[in-house]
């Protein structure tokens, strides 16, 4: 018997579960060791201890009862064992814990002398199931407040759930019941079908279908179901919802008839309409607009095929206003161009449009008409040619070219481009007009009109203001057609003989020249600067050109003076270049140089930039200033290497002017090519004000200079109005912080709050920044301690001349130093 007792014990001993042995009033007489770990208590601590005092009077889900409602409890009363009771426990550390009892009397010799309290600790489970509880109540919280009606089927297609809102349209349809019961008898066959084939094949539901609400009234429903697996891929469910749409659909009906009454009407009308989506450039058209331009009704267009129909000379004018009208905020297009029509031949065409924005305020579409307007242009033109139109040379009047003009500044504005004027003035005509007569004279104005339209290009215009005086305005002039070409050539034409007659005459123009953005911003402005230039043209002599000076409204002679001496020094290569070190301030060797550009001024000291350039801008110099800088720079860096210097970069500004030519990448990717210099050597320097102009051509430049492996910098960096976020889009290899900010460093909060945001800024975008302009010993440590990468300024060195630099480099690094 006892060695049974023992067998017993080592078995409970080794239980995983806890087994409590306690006498017939629920003390605990023995605890094995699993009943240790799960309850915290040691076994010796269990003996005595009434199982009723360890007992948690409330429920799983928070419900609470007292200790003569407690089952165990009732069970040592009444001696009847229990099973698989649901009880919560209070733990050793005071924590509670959900356990599943069995509760034995024992009995000897028919007896009561105890009881066996087996537990099972099933928190894990009862907590998996309060979870479960509560997604279950989300989840009908949730659906009830959708506008949708939402259920849910059994496999087999039957009701196990549906929403408050099914319940409000469709009546208290329940579990187990058939979903179709409602749908209109006319839909009800085609609905089942489909729901059948669902069910079959495990693929998602959808039909639209009426169904009758509670009230009565049928109602068009959009369905939706799709299955719910289970772990072994069977389905477990179908969760569905079912839309209202019998708006919807009621709309749709009334849009489909207002389409063809608006097709019907456009039509009888002959009106195209288009719809035009800018961001992908799809371009949508009616049949009576493809009819318009002949196309067939099945033909597909896009932006790109629309512009293939329009006219040449047109198409350009067409892309730009079309792709400002989409990247602007007015929100209206109206085009008028001229392209072939049905009947093969030229005609005018009229296109209004009307944006569409999304919420956020982004152009997402263009919706118009298209109009055959030729008939009424023809007749403007037969009016305007009668009123527009010198009578005696045929060339555009004042008002027709006050009209052309500002159409061409419009554009320039818009495209950020430049333009020149020219006003000519004919020397000695008075003469000709006072001895042969005015026929004579007329014959001779027609022929210098002649002459005029043969040396400019189609797109220039050629005006006659009176008299004898012309305008001839030149839109985005380049280095190749240049207003000086343009000039020389005028003066060479109008200078050869005239021969009427019997008689040869002789006369010749005086040309002043305006330009634009820099002389003005309307042609009354334009023309009033070339007039001035003109009047300094005839002071020289006959038959020469003069480009507008501000400073000759007050005669400055200075800026004459100064005007002749660039010129001067351009046809003689008689400029010069300084440079100024820039120093890595890591390695604390010099890590290249900025070149700077420098008049000669015979008797003074050399001119610097502020005092020549605003000359150079009003004489239309600055590019061929600039070619030369870039020219002499390369040429300079390459005999520096052959001198046996390391190979460091060489920076040359470029104005806007420079920058802007269409020419100015090629010819800069030539210079560096004829002096043989390593392209990765030279760096540009841009101002900010440049790059902000015309951002995707200029993300163009830049992207192509790049790719040559010339390198970008943005110069005097935090004046401007760069954002951020233009910023992370420039491909551009360095930032210079502006010498303001930087010569405020220990003495101006705002200036050091600004140079070390840039600083942060390059680092984060992992870009190069130089601090230009440093004259203290103070702020080169500043710099050098905030992790700046490069310096330069007086405080390091003046700028030199090239032989200065050479010396200078050799006085102060030694090989070993630049090594180290």
């Amino acid at each position: 018997m006892q060695n049974n007792i023992n067998t017993y014990k080592i078995i409970a001993e080794n239980a995983l579960d806890p087994i409590f042995v306690t006498d017939t009033h629920g003390l605990i007489r023995f605890a094995n060791r699993a009943a240790e770990k799960v309850f915290g208590y040691r076994v010796d601590e269990f003996i005595g201890q009434a199982v009723h005092g360890m007992l948690h009077h409330s429920h799983p889900d928070g419900t609470h009862f007292s200790a003569e409602e407690c089952v165990l409890v009732q069970s040592y009363a009444s001696g009847v064992a229990v099973e698989d009771v649901v009880q919560q426990f209070v733990r050793k550390d005071g924590g509670f814990i959900t356990v599943s009892c069995s509760l034995t009397p024992v009995a000897q010799d028919g007896q009561a002398i105890g009881h066996v309290l087996f537990v099972r600790d099933i928190s894990k489970r009862a907590e998996a199931e309060q979870a479960r509880l509560a997604n279950e109540r989300r989840f009908r919280v949730l659906t009830d407040a959708m506008p949708q009606m939402v259920w849910m089927l059994a496999p087999d297609g039957s009701i196990m759930f549906v929403n408050a809102r099914f319940r409000e349209y469709f009546g208290e349809l329940g579990a187990g019941d058939d979903p179709i019961s409602p749908i209109h008898p006319d839909d009800a066959q085609g609905n089942r079908e489909a729901l059948e084939e669902a069910l079959r094949t495990g693929t998602e539901y959808r039909i639209e279908h009426r169904a009758r609400r509670r009230d009565g009234i049928y109602r068009w429903f959009l369905s939706h179901a799709v299955p719910l697996r289970d772990e072994a891929g069977n389905v477990s469910a179908w969760y569905g919802t079912s839309t209202d749409i019998d708006d919807i659909r009621r709309a749709s009906e009334v849009l489909r008839k207002s389409r063809e009454t608006l097709r019907l009407a456009t039509e009888a009308a002959n009106l195209g309409l288009w719809d035009y989506y800018p961001q992908s450039g799809k371009l949508v058209w009616s049949e009576s607009g493809k009819r318009l331009f002949g196309l067939p009704p099945d033909a597909r267009l896009t932006f790109e095929r629309f512009l293939e129909l329009v006219d040449p000379d047109d198409r350009q004018r067409v892309q730009a206003m079309t792709l400002e009208a989409a990247q602007g905020s007015g929100g209206r297009l109206d085009l008028q161009f001229r392209a072939a029509g049905a009947d093969g031949r030229l005609r005018w065409f009229r296109v209004y449009g009307k944006s569409i924005a999304d919420p956020a305020g982004t152009l997402v579409r263009f919706i118009g008409i298209t109009m055959d307007i030729t008939e009424t242009k023809l007749a403007e033109q037969r009016i305007r040619d009668a009123s527009q139109r010198d009578a005696l040379t045929g060339l555009p009047n004042r008002a027709l070219l006050f009209e052309y003009c500002t159409h061409l500044l419009a554009i320039a504005q818009r495209t950020r481009s430049s333009g020149a004027l020219l006003f000519i003035d004919l020397d000695r005509f008075k003469p000709i007009n006072d001895t042969h007569g005015h026929d004579v004279g007329d014959v001779v104005l027609r022929q210098v009109a002649k002459r005029l339209l043969d040396c400019t290009r189609q797109e220039d215009i050629v005006g006659r203001l009176g008299g004898d005086e012309f305008v001839v305005a030149l839109p985005h002039p380049d280095d190749t057609y240049g207003p000086a070409t343009v000039a020389r050539n005028i003066i060479r034409r109008i200078s050869e003989p005239y021969y009427i007659g019997d008689l040869q005459l002789q006369l010749s123009p005086s040309v002043g020249i305006s330009l634009y953005p820099a002389h003005g911003d309307t042609l009354d402005a334009l023309i009033k600067c070339a007039d001035a230039a003109m009047y300094e043209a005839k002071k020289t002599g006959p038959g020469r050109y003069h480009f507008y000076a501000p400073a000759e409204d007050d005669g400055s002679e200075r800026v004459q003076l100064i005007e002749r001496r660039l010129r001067e020094a351009l046809d003689n290569d008689d400029l010069m270049l300084h440079y100024q070190p820039v120093l890595d301030l890591e390695s604390g060797s010099p890590a290249g140089v900025e070149a700077l550009l420098r008049l000669p001024l015979p008797g003074h000291e050399p001119l610097l930039p502020d005092e020549f350039m605003p000359v150079a801008e009003a004489a239309g110099l600055v590019t061929r200033l600039g070619e030369w800088v870039a020219r002499e720079a390369c040429r300079q860096h390459q005999a520096w290497r052959e001198a046996g210097l390391p190979s460091m970069s060489i920076a040359i500004n470029v104005a806007p002017q420079q920058f802007r030519q269409r020419s100015f990448v090629a010819q800069l990717a030539e210079s560096v090519r004829r002096s043989g210099m390593d392209p990765s050597c030279l760096q540009i320097e841009l101002k900010e004000s440049t790059v902000l102009e015309d951002v995707p051509d200029t993300i163009a430049s830049l992207q192509e200079l790049r790719s040559f492996g010339i390198r970008v910098a943005l110069d005097d960096f935090g004046i401007g109005y760069s954002s951020i976020g233009l910023l992370s889009t420039l491909p551009i290899d360095k930032l210079k912080i502006d010498q303001s900010f930087v010569n405020g460093i220990g003495h101006d909060a705002k200036s050091q709050t600004i140079t070390d945001t840039v600083l942060a800024l390059g680092r984060s975008l992992h870009l190069e920044v130089v601090g230009e302009g440093i004259e203290s010993e103070e702020v080169f440590d500043y710099l050098r301690d905030q992790g700046c990468d490069q310096a330069q300024g007086y405080f390091l060195s003046r700028p030199l001349s090239a032989e200065a630099f050479e010396h200078w480099y050799r006085d102060t690094y030694t090989p070993e130093q630049v090594l180290h």
